[in-house]
């Protein structure tokens, strides 16, 4: 169908529903159950203004990321400007410079989807979406619509811009309004990939389960019996004859057209099984596909793989493409680069990397510098982060902690047993050097200089004078599993098991300390600010006493951390306990916290609780109350895995997938 027939199809359609539209107004009725009607008759339309976020009011200071933005997963162009979402931020790069910068102010540092329509950058990450105009950058997070949480895609419409999630359906905004589309129908699947626009009343969504249509008779899916290969949709995008390309990952490129479906597959002259991206050459007309297996060109009955000057489609994997009106392409890849095709010639510019991880496992400040495990690499900092050493590559992913000392040598607790380096020689600890197991989790070093080594299934195994000893049940550790290992102030190692079961080390001997339940009715008077010497109001004072092991179960996971005078801290999901020798004071969580399972405790030098969690954000407290910090908010994650603070008191948070969160206070900048 040529572009004419198109639009004047499109505009019967919309004198149709002209009248229609016009008398729903601002709120649109929803559908009643099991009848069929428009999609455009169901869901609400809102203010846009009435879904910014204000200001986080959260921590005096600043936060600041730093993570690997290899991923190039989405590009826009707008005037002289190529904007590139990555994994790790959004970049910059001047066309007529041939320069790229990194640009701060989007409110999600993993990017997935860019437009630049209407004068206006559009931005959707992993947990919020931003937009700016006019020098002013707005946000909208999931507090104010799902619509704005895990936004996975953009498209254009007729006077308005689509936005797919994934498990919150679409919408579209308009001029200054936003509409967020309903669908009370079980079979239309939630899990939006992408969009795209046929008419102002015909629109396609690709999904996770397939391609959906919503048009006049209501919500299709064309799963089965449209005879397009079954798997998730990643890219919808039209040619100028109508046709709409489809990538079903897993299953290659196909073609849908008014019913008719012409399917690529993954065999020899196709773009293969993982096609991730289209775009249509403007100069050309001709569409282009990319993804795993390369970059290539349909010229309207067959695939051929681009063939550039310079153009190595072997080693490069593509995430994102797009076209400039010149026909000009720019692809972007997921070893952080874009690569130009233009004329015929092609060439690699480079996004600048401030860290080469996005995943940290584990942080440690020691001899004035941070150092942390993320990947395969271990790193130190002292303002920006260095490779220290390379382990082996068998250990890439599987380290847990590390513990530098101060003659050099570095001590990793892994997966696959302790690893040791002194200089550039490695040294490989397991059963074979007399360790009951070869899983490692924590490790920590105590003043008289015994390494300690908590394992997850054998409980722990010490170090010193070149002699390993072994400590389990049978020595008095509550638990052979162990979730976490520190050493307090005084040189007493402490563990925690997976089930909330302490015990420290004293005199030789394993002694048990129980964790006295939350909430109970014996709590003491409570006692003020929340310090070594003097307690917060809202921290209650426990005496020791036994509790029932199903209800600690229970709780969760937890996790051991030291506060500023280096006293053991155990965190749960009700809060987290603080042991001294009078007993434990317990700072409890408010109930809407609550649920997230810990993954890092610390005490910082400022008297605050930095609390960590798996999925929940990191919560601070400060002041006599708790604060939630989320990655709409100043997190580049919301899985945190490790906390700790230099000694300039700048915390460092170590996440799953959006690599380090500094926090500088406001006394430090």
């Amino acid at each position: 169908m040529s572009m004419r027939r198109r639009k004047a199809i499109a505009a019967a359609e919309s004198l149709l529903f002209a009248g229609l539209l016009a008398a729903l107004g601002s709120t649109v009725a929803r559908p009643q159950p099991g009848a069929h009607s428009p999609w455009n008759r169901s869901g609400r339309r809102v203010a846009l203004a009435s879904l910014e976020r204000g200001a986080a009011g959260a921590l005096p200071g600043r936060f600041s990321w730093l993570c690997s933005a290899k991923q190039v997963r989405a590009l826009a162009l707008a005037r002289d400007t190529l904007w590139i979402g990555t994994e790790g931020g959004l970049f910059a790069m001047s066309l007529s410079l041939d320069h790229v910068e990194p640009v701060s102010g989007p409110a999600s540092i993993s990017i997935r989807a860019l437009a630049a329509e209407g004068g206006a950058l559009w931005v959707a990450g992993d947990h919020a979406v931003s937009s700016r105009s006019g020098g002013r950058w707005r946000h909208y997070t999931p507090e104010a619509n799902h619509l704005f949480e895990r936004a996975r895609c953009f498209a254009p419409g007729e006077g308005r811009l689509w936005i797919g999630a994934f498990g919150a359906g679409m919408g579209y905004v308009a001029g200054d309004a936003a509409t967020f589309i309903s669908c009370s129908d079980p079979v239309i699947d939630r899990r939006v990939l992408a969009v795209a626009e046929q008419s102002p009343t015909t629109i396609y969504a690709g999904t996770a389960s397939g391609l959906m249509l919503a048009d006049t008779s209501g919500w299709r899916s064309l799963r089965y019996g449209s005879r397009l290969p079954v798997g998730p949709v990643a890219s919808l995008v039209f040619d100028e004859e109508g046709d709409l390309f489809c990538s079903v990952l897993g299953q290659g490129a196909a073609i849908y057209s008014f019913g008719r479906v012409r399917a690529f597959g993954s065999g020899p002259g196709t773009p293969g099984a993982g096609v991730r991206a289209f775009s249509l050459d403007p100069a050309t007309r001709r569409m282009w596909a990319a993804g795993d297996d390369g970059a290539f060109i349909y010229d309207g009955t067959d695939w051929t793989a681009l063939s550039a000057a310079g153009f190595d489609a072997a080693r490069r994997r593509f995430l994102s493409m797009i076209h400039d009106a010149e026909g000009t392409c720019y692809l972007g890849t997921d070893d952080g680069a874009v690569v130009i095709v233009s004329r015929g010639v092609a060439r690699d510019v480079r996004v600048p990397q401030a860290f080469p991880e996005s995943r940290v496992a584990r942080l440690r400040a020691s001899g004035g510098a941070v150092w942390c495990v993320a990947g395969g690499s271990i790193l130190s900092g002292r303002g920006s982060f260095v490779p220290a050493a390379k382990p082996p590559d068998l250990y890439a992913g599987e380290m847990n902690d590390l513990l530098p000392l101060e003659s050099g040598e570095i001590w990793i607790a892994t997966r696959f047993g302790i690893l040791r380096a002194a200089g550039k020689t490695w040294e490989t600890i397991d059963r074979r050097h007399g360790l009951p197991t070869e899983y490692f989790v924590r490790a920590a070093r105590d003043p008289a200089g015994t390494l300690w080594f908590a394992s997850a299934d054998a409980g722990v195994a010490s170090f010193r004078a070149g002699v390993w000893t072994s400590h389990t049940r049978e020595n008095g550790l509550p638990s052979n599993e162990i979730a976490d290992l520190v050493v307090d102030g005084a040189g007493r190692p402490w563990i925690v098991t997976p089930s909330g079961d302490a015990a420290r080390f004293v005199e030789g001997i394993w002694e048990r300390v129980p964790l006295p339940p939350a909430g109970g009715a014996s709590a003491a008077a409570s006692h003020g600010a929340d310090s070594a010497g003097v307690y917060d109001p809202a921290i209650r004072f426990l005496p020791d006493s036994d509790r029932d092991p199903a209800a600690a179960a229970a709780r969760g996971g937890y996790r051991l951390g030291l506060d500023r005078a280096r006293v053991c801290l155990v965190a749960s999901e009700s809060g987290v306990y603080r042991a001294d020798a009078a007993g434990f004071t317990l700072v409890e969580l408010p109930e809407r916290l609550r649920g997230a399972r810990p993954t890092a405790v610390l005490g910082s030098s400022r008297g605050e609780i930095w609390l960590g969690t798996a999925g929940g954000g990191l919560l601070v407290h400060r002041g006599g109350e708790w604060i939630r910090i989320t990655a709409a908010k100043g997190l580049s994650d919301d899985y945190v895995r490790s906390i700790c603070e230099d000694a300039g008191g700048t915390v460092w948070i170590g996440t799953q997938a959006g690599g380090l969160t500094a926090y500088s206070p406001a006394s430090a900048r």
